[in-house]
């Protein structure tokens, strides 16, 4: 079955409202704040829509012209195109997938910054965070003509961000104090990369598709 990423996702949903043209379904995802957390580019976008046409599940309603710009495929939704977009959207609410953080990744070798620095760039993060939960509690205000459902997933980014920074914050004390040990492995409990052995095949089978 055809993987639908985040991009298809968003014009088959924008399709779903109304029958638009490539250039009207990024528009409306830039004015929604879409932008923040799905990848836009207009190549993308046309590649995807063309994706989807071949695949049967949008399909041309008609040509628009405007005064002197250059004519525009208008899209709408096909029936089949309307029951991927349902079912991938069910799984994309309901199924926790895992997904791949920079941030943890740092966080992983934490330990191999002095205290005193890993504290600092905790706190810097926390800050930038903060300034970025200011800039865009400024910015939803300017969206009050838009229902509160219109811009949840702005809301729940809002407070991701808000108890990332406490907890980089807390953790960042916690270093400070000296609560948070700072040392990987128990004392006589050498690291043994043989214990992972299995995992490690396992992987190596699979390939790690992406």
């Amino acid at each position: 079955m055809t993987k639908i990423g985040p991009m298809a996702l968003a014009v088959l949903g924008l399709l779903e409202e109304h029958p638009r043209h490539p250039y009207d379904i990024a528009c409306t995802m830039h004015q929604r704040n879409m932008d923040e957390h799905i990848r836009l580019s207009m190549g993308t976008m046309y590649h995807v829509v063309d994706q989807l046409q071949r695949l049967g599940w949008i399909r041309p309603t008609e040509i628009a012209r405007e005064g002197r710009r250059p004519e525009r495929t208008i899209y709408a939704a096909t029936p089949e195109g309307r029951e991927h977009f349902l079912q991938r959207l069910r799984e994309l609410i309901a199924e926790p997938n895992r997904e791949y953080s920079s941030f943890e990744a740092g966080l992983s070798f934490l330990h191999r910054l002095t205290r005193e620095e890993a504290a600092a760039l905790l706190r810097k993060r926390a800050a930038a965070l903060r300034a970025q939960v200011e800039l865009w509690d400024s910015i939803l205000d300017q969206h009050i003509h838009l229902k509160r459902l219109a811009l949840i997933e702005a809301e729940m980014v809002q407070d991701l961000r808000r108890f990332q920074a406490d907890w980089a914050t807390r953790i960042a004390g916690e270093i400070e104090s000296g609560t948070l040990e700072w040392a990987v492995h128990a004392e006589g409990h050498p690291h043994r990369d043989s214990t992972c052995g299995g995992a490690a095949e396992g992987v190596e089978a699979r390939g790690e598709a992406k």
